[in-house]
């Protein structure tokens, strides 16, 4: 399984990085993860094509991880997209989705491509099988509105998101025995209690729930570009409380998630 990042900041982009979202690619699949920035655009840029693009998970209805879900959708339409595209994501957040699609007239565009809505009610445990290989599970976490975890298997290879939360024991089990993590690190300890009543975390919160989660890598982004701390500070303070590798993403850069 290999990922490559898109956008690793948070709300506010700054003039060097965007909001958080990435791609998965698997073996004969594909998968983005929310939908932020110009995702056909990315897709292209990240050697993807947007046309065989499997499935798309939307975290939440924040609108930095939803908002660019109209252009992806026309984009795939005006390039005569025949393909069905799986969008997978929370009751709540698939609401708020087919409502954004349907403010452009987006579902009533002829010849318009199947969606098929796979829609995670909180507190299921089912994986869904997005490709013959690949496997996937949303998980709730604590945040300021309903928003999924992401849990993602391939034979062998585990990669856990956490999206954006609060830590809780509930997200070390949910990531548990994955061989990357993927952490939200809006700040740093220093404003941890801010930070944890937005339904978000430090990187030192980061560091620990990858070390009791047991995982190998740990990948820290949604930062502050509004005057937040260095992601090189960030990724000292995660590795106080981590001794695996802890890695700033850069961008468009191929990372390869071995097996477990």
């Amino acid at each position: 399984m290999k990922i490559v990042f898109f956008g690793t900041a948070g709300a506010v982009q700054s003039a060097s990085d965007g909001n958080v979202r990435f791609a998965l690619r698997g073996q004969g699949c594909s998968l983005l993860v929310d939908a932020s920035g110009s995702p056909v655009h990315d897709l292209l840029k990240a050697g993807l094509d947007p046309l065989t693009l499997d499935a798309l998970v939307l975290t939440h209805t924040h609108t930095d991880h939803i908002y660019g879900l109209p252009s992806l959708v026309h984009n795939l339409w005006l390039m005569k997209r025949d393909k069905e595209l799986k969008i997978i994501s929370n009751t709540q957040t698939a609401a708020k989705a087919r409502q954004l699609l349907e403010l452009f007239g987006l579902p009533d565009k002829e010849g318009m491509f199947r969606i098929d809505w796979i829609e995670c009610m909180d507190g299921e445990n089912r994986p869904r099988q997005v490709a013959p290989s690949l496997t996937l599970k949303l998980f709730p976490v604590r945040h300021s509105v309903p928003t999924s975890g992401v849990r993602v298997e391939q034979r062998g290879a585990v990669l856990v998101y956490t999206a954006d939360t609060a830590p809780f024991e509930g997200l070390i089990e949910a990531a548990r025995g994955c061989r990357a993590l993927i952490h939200e690190a809006s700040g740093a300890r220093d404003r941890e209690e801010h930070l944890n009543r937005a339904g978000h975390s430090s990187a030192r919160q980061a560091g620990r729930t990858a070390a009791q989660s047991r995982a190998d890598l740990l990948f820290l982004c949604h930062f502050d570009c509004r005057g937040g701390p260095a992601a090189a500070d960030l990724r000292a303070e995660a590795q106080e409380s981590f001794g695996g590798e802890v890695i700033i993403p850069e961008l468009f850069r191929e990372y390869e998630i071995g097996e477990t």
